[in-house]
C-alpha cells in the first residue's frame, strides 16, 4: 500500500506539477476526477477497471507514458485473477491457453513465468487423483499418494496436505490389514500342514496294521495248508 501510495503521489506530481515555469494550465475537472478515481482503483487492488479508467486517461493525455506502463501491469492483474477463475471452475487447458499467452504478450512480467509451471501440474491432477481412488493395496496407495505430492509440489496447499495426510493413515491401516492377513495365512497354513502331518502318521500307521493282518492272516492260510498235507 505504500508503494502504491508513492506511485499515487508521483502521478499527481506528474500531472499537476509538470511546466513549473511555463503559464499553469489546470487540467479538466472531469480528467482530475477520473486520476483521483483511476488512483483509488489502483489502491483498492480492482485491475479491470484501473485498466479502463487508465485507457481513458491516456485518450485524454497521449503522452502520460506512465499510464502505458501502469495499464500493462493491471491489464497482467486482470488476467491472472481471470486465469485464477478458471483454475476454480477447474478449466485447466483454458487457463493454460491464458497463460501462455500472458507471457507472450507481458514478457516483461515474471509473474506469468512464475505460474506457468504450477498450472501445467494441474493439468495432471484428474489423473493423479483417480489413481489414489483406484488404489487398493497399501504399495498401490503409497505410490499413489507420493506421485501425488511430487506431481502436485508447486500446488500444495494445508487441505491438500490434510487429505494426504488422511490418505497416508488410511494406507497404513490398509497395510496393518494385509500384514494381520498374511499372519493368519501363515498360521492357517501351519494348522493345515500339522494337520496332513498327523493325518499321514495316520494313514501309514493304518497302512502297516493292515500289511501285519494280511501278513498274519497269509501265515495262518499257509499253517493250515501244511497241517492238510501232513495228514
Amino acid at each position: 500500500m505504500k508503494l502504491l501510495t508513492n506511485i499515487s503521489a508521483a502521478l499527481l506530481g506528474i500531472m499537476f506539477l509538470a511546466g513549473c515555469n511555463e503559464p499553469h494550465q489546470p487540467p479538466p475537472l472531469d480528467q482530475m476526477e477520473l486520476t483521483a478515481r483511476f488512483i483509488r482503483s489502483i489502491e483498492s487492488g480492482q485491475a479491470d477497471i484501473a485498466v479502463r479508467q487508465g485507457k481513458k486517461l491516456l485518450t485524454i493525455d497521449p503522452d502520460a507514458f506512465y499510464l502505458a506502463d501502469l495499464i500493462a501491469v493491471h491489464e497482467a492483474n486482470d488476467t491472472i485473477a481471470d486465469i485464477q477463475n478458471l483454475i476454480e471452475q477447474k478449466k485447466i487447458d483454458q487457463a493454460m491457453q491464458a497463460v501462455r499467452d500472458g507471457r507472450k504478450k507481458y514478457r516483461g512480467n515474471r509473474a506469468f513465468n512464475e505460474i506457468y509451471p504450477k498450472v501445467s501440474q494441474l493439468r495432471n491432477t484428474a489423473k493423479l487423483f483417480r489413481a489414489l481412488k483406484r488404489a487398493k493395496s497399501s504399495s498401490a496407495m503409497r505410490s499413489a499418494r507420493i506421485a501425488v505430492q511430487s506431481g502436485l509440489s508447486l500446488n500444495m496447499t494445508l487441505e491438500l496436505e490434510k487429505f494426504l495426510t488422511d490418505y497416508e493413515a488410511r494406507g497404513t491401516a490398509v497395510a496393518n490389514r494385509e500384514r494381520a492377513d498374511i499372519l493368519a495365512a501363515e498360521r492357517a497354513a501351519r494348522e493345515a500342514a500339522r494337520k496332513s502331518k498327523i493325518e499321514e502318521v495316520k494313514r501309514r500307521a493304518a497302512e502297516k496294521k493292515f500289511e501285519q493282518e494280511t501278513a498274519r492272516k497269509s501265515a495262518e492260510g499257509e499253517r493250515l495248508r501244511q497241517n492238510n498235507k501232513l495228514q
